[in-house]
Parts: C-alpha cells; sequence; structure tokens
C-alpha cells in the first residue's frame, strides 16, 4: 500500500460513526459512565475513538488525511515521471505493499513491452532519516521486504519529495542482493545516481530483461555534426637508410648511450638496415650504423605489402615518441606517452583554447591528511596509425599514469584507472581528445611549453568530423554515475603506497 511519511501530529479524522439499534447515526457513541468497571475513557480507547484535545477543530463533513494526499502525490509523481518517458503506468486500486507497475514501451515502434516493474511509493514531505543536500537513507519494514523479495517482477521503491518535485528509486532485489544489507534492511539512497528524473529508461529496461534484447535509442531525423579522435597526418616524404651495426633495438639504444648526444626514437631495424627520418650525422645513431645513406622515397613503404605497412607503422609509432619525447615519456608494457613532472612536483596545465586550461600534472593529497601526497595524475595518450582508403589518420585515444613520487608507477595503478573510468563521462573524454589534438597540432599550450618549439617529423591537422542526418538525443544515452563507493581509491585517497 503506498505509504506516507509521518508530517507532524497524528491527523484526526472526522466524527467516529456507529449505528443505533434503531439503525440510526450518532456522531459519538452512547456509552454508560462505567460499563462492567471500565471507564468511558477505557471503553473509547477500545473502540478506537480518537480523543479530542481543546481547540481542535474537526470538520463535520467527510474528510481525507494528510497522510493519504500525501500517498497520493506521490503516486500522482512516479505516474507524471513515467509517462515523460514514454512507458505506462499501471496502478492497483488494492495493493499489500505493491502501488503499482511500470509497462516498458519501445521508444522507436510504440510497442509495449510486457516488461513490468512493480513499485512501492514512499512520499513524505518532511526530511528522510539523515537527509542531506546529496543522500539519505530509508529502513524498509521487515514484513514488506520480505514481500518484496519474494516478487517474480523486479520491485523498485521510489521515495519522494511530491510537493519540491523531487524523486528517487532502487531496484530491491539487486540491492538487497548482498546478505550484509538484506540483514540491515537498510537502503541509503545517493540522490545524483539514484534520481528517478529525466530519462532513466536503458537502465529500467536493464532491470526488467537483464538477458533479453537490447533496447536502443533509434536516432532521430536531424541534422548533427559528429566529432571524432581522428587527426590527419602528414609524413616526411623520405626516409634515409643505413646498415645497422646491430640487429636488435635495445643495442640501438645501448649504443646511444654511450655517446654524449641526445637519444632518438625515430628509427627502426627491417631487413639489415636502419631506418631513420632524418640523417644520422652528428647525432647518437650515428654509431649504429656503417656507410653512407641511401635516400628513398616514402612512398616506396605503400607498395600495399603488409611487410611495407608495418614498418612504416614502425617509423611513424616512433617518430610519434620523438615528436613528444622532451615532454612526454613513454611506458612500454602500456604502450602510452604521458606527462612528465615537474622539476618541483608543482602541478601544471595545458591551454586548449583561449582561457581553457586542462590538468596535465597534478598531485593529489590524502584525505586524512593533506599535507602528504596521496598519488601524482599525469595525463596519458594511446595512440593508433590508421590507413583509410589511402589516407593516414592517428586515432588518439587519451588516458592516465599514476605515480608515487612523479616518476615510479602506482601499485594501485589499476583500482585508480577503474575508479576514473566509473566518474567520467563523454565531456571529460571529449575534453581530453582535444587538448591532444591541440598540442600536437601545436596550437596553444603551456606556460613552458616545448612542442610548438622544437622542429617536428610529423604534422597533425583538426580532429575530422562527420555530418550526418541522423541524431542521438544525449540525454537518452547518459547514464547515470554508480554511487560513491567509500572503498573508491580515487574517493578517499587512502591506499598506502610503499616506497
Amino acid at each position: 500500500m503506498t505509504t506516507a511519511m509521518p508530517t507532524g501530529p497524528l491527523e484526526r479524522r472526522g466524527p467516529h460513526q456507529i449505528r443505533t439499534p434503531a439503525g440510526s447515526t450518532a456522531s459519538e457513541p452512547r456509552l454508560p459512565r462505567t460499563v462492567g468497571g471500565d471507564s468511558y475513557s477505557q471503553r473509547a480507547e477500545a473502540l478506537q475513538i480518537p480523543r479530542q484535545k481543546r481547540g481542535d477543530r474537526v470538520g463535520s463533513g467527510k474528510q481525507v488525511s494528510r497522510s493519504a494526499h500525501i500517498g497520493d502525490a506521490g503516486i500522482a509523481l512516479i505516474h507524471q515521471r513515467v509517462s515523460a518517458m514514454d512507458h505506462v503506468w499501471h496502478e492497483r486500486t488494492v495493493d499489500a505493499g505493491i502501488d503499482g507497475t511500470i509497462e516498458l514501451r519501445d521508444h522507436a515502434t510504440g510497442e509495449v513491452s510486457n516488461c513490468h516493474l512493480q513499485v512501492q511509493s514512499k512520499a513524505s514531505d518532511n526530511d528522510f532519516p539523515g537527509e542531506t543536500a546529496d543522500r539519505f537513507h530509508y529502513d524498509c519494514d521487515e514484513r514488506d521486504l520480505d514481500y518484496w523479495m519474494k516478487s517474480s517482477m523486479p520491485v523498485l521503491l521510489v521515495c519522494s519529495h511530491p510537493k519540491r518535485g523531487e524523486a528517487w528509486w532502487a531496484h530491491i532485489q539487486s540491492y538487497f542482493a548482498d546478505p550484509a544489507r538484506r540483514a540491515g534492511g537498510r537502503v541509503d539512497f545517493n540522490k545524483i545516481t539514484m534520481s528517478l528524473g529525466g530519462d532513466v529508461s536503458d537502465r529500467l529496461f536493464a532491470v526488467a530483461d537483464p538477458h533479453g534484447r537490447a533496447h536502443t535509442p533509434v536516432a532521430d531525423l536531424r541534422d548533427e555534426t559528429l566529432e571524432s579522435n581522428l587527426l590527419p597526418v602528414t609524413m616526411p616524404d623520405v626516409f634515409w637508410a643505413y646498415d645497422a651495426a646491430v640487429t636488435l633495438p635495445r643495442k640501438v639504444y645501448d649504443l646511444q648511450r654511450e655517446s654524449s648526444l641526445d637519444i632518438r626514437d625515430d628509427f627502426t631495424l627491417f631487413g639489415g638496415r636502419l631506418l631513420t627520418w632524418s640523417p644520422v650525422e652528428d647525432t647518437a645513431l650515428a654509431g649504429a650504423v656503417n656507410g653512407d645513406p641511401t635516400i628513398e622515397a616514402t612512398g616506396e613503404l605503400l607498395d600495399g605489402s603488409p611487410d611495407s605497412e608495418r614498418v612504416l607503422v614502425r617509423l611513424l609509432n616512433n617518430a610519434f615518441r620523438q615528436d613528444l619525447r622532451d615532454d612526454c615519456a613513454f611506458h612500454g608494457k602500456r604502450h602510452m606517452l604521458y606527462f612528465r613532472a615537474t622539476d618541483d612536483l608543482s602541478p601544471r596545465s595545458w591551454n586548449t583554447s583561449g582561457t581553457h586550461w586542462r590538468s596535465v600534472f597534478k598531485p593529489h593529497a590524502k584525505k586524512t591528511n593533506p599535507s602528504q601526497v596521496s598519488y601524482y595524475k599525469h595525463a596519458g595518450l594511446k595512440w593508433q596509425f590508421l590507413n583509410l582508403d589511402d589516407e593516414w589518420f592517428c586515432a588518439l585515444t587519451p588516458d592516465y599514469y599514476y605515480s608515487i613520487d612523479g616518476y615510479r608507477e602506482s601499485r594501485f595503478t589499476a583500482q585508480y584507472l577503474s575508479g576514473i573510468k566509473r566518474l567520467e563521462r563523454n565531456p571529460a573524454a571529449l575534453g581530453e581528445t582535444r587538448m591532444w589534438a591541440a598540442i600536437l597540432a601545436g596550437r596553444e599550450g603551456g606556460h613552458d611549453s616545448l612542442f610548438s618549439q622544437n622542429e617536428r617529423i610529423l604534422d597533425f591537422g583538426k580532429l575530422v568530423t562527420f555530418d550526418t542526418d541522423r541524431g542521438i538525443d544525449e540525454a537518452k544515452w547518459k547514464r547515470a554515475a554508480e554511487a560513491s563507493d567509500p572503498t573508491d581509491p580515487l574517493a578517499d585517497g587512502e591506499l598506502a603506497e610503499t616506497a
């Protein structure tokens, strides 16, 4: 049944009506002052006649209690939200713990799915227990909880403030699948992630039909421009080929370290030759080659053979590393570049457009001791060179590197990455992609940028966009973030690093 939370003193009903022997009604029962030794007040309590205090105003007509009115308002709010999502609300006239059902409807065809969600409403005009700006909790009655858990259909508990137009929901069976939660009988609501606001159809379909067909919003007929993660790339017209003095890349690096010159990444070994984008004379690569070079056209590596294309991709990857070497370090296992720490471990930002700056290196303090650093977060990038219809592009995939001192990788990197992927959504990923596109194109930069100062091997254009006559309503695709987990390392920053 619909439950309205108490709003103050007990609401009083109208006069208690009983039938007299003659069949007439009376506003008060005719009771002797004492019956069988019981006082009038005792007999009145036995008949559940509400007591009246002096000054109470009780109407003589039929009434609807305030609690019933709040309960109906809670149901009306659910009906409104369900209808706004283009689904069907079925209210029950008789219930023992379920107020109605939501029947899900396919937005594309209008077909009702016969997938139902049972709903129990709990409405109040006052705050729920422990309510703050972002959370509250609700303690379930054990009998209600047993009843809900026995249901063969999913049960949603919806708590609401009808006057404020606010409602939140929880899927009872999945929430109480945890034995510890089931024993406590308490639902902790996060107001942001558990809001029954906007279109949460995808989540409702997932609850109603977790193993069934996908329910994907259909694109609307409208013009839209899509921004991709592809950058056009222009490479040099020629490369230099030398007889290699060694056969392994690590040997080339060993020979370079023996010199006092800057190490170069822009080379690859193939067929006993060392291929590079510029002459090796007077550079650290000079000790790794024999004799004079031949200068060959890059187009010769575009003859369509798999081996030639693989060699070209290796040359492009190593040129990419070389171009960003001064400011970015390379992580071999994850095949990614990430911003180096500043000399004094202070934060560093990058200007992406006008007055907009994005953090590329930042220390994160411990919650329990803000004077101590828990970890350092470095903006990172994974990339891939692609030949699409004889045009070359670089696909950008932003990532992150986490260190304990600006250099050594944190052993909790996997947890940190998992946490930030739960928190970040498309706008954040798009912002990081645009930042790296600006860096590679040589636009804007940081206070001490070296990217635009050094001569580049590769040139990049702007992110490729596509025009389409179909568009997606972003609100229907947006999924609410999961409730903050107190064990989430990004939330508490208390994972203990070891030196």
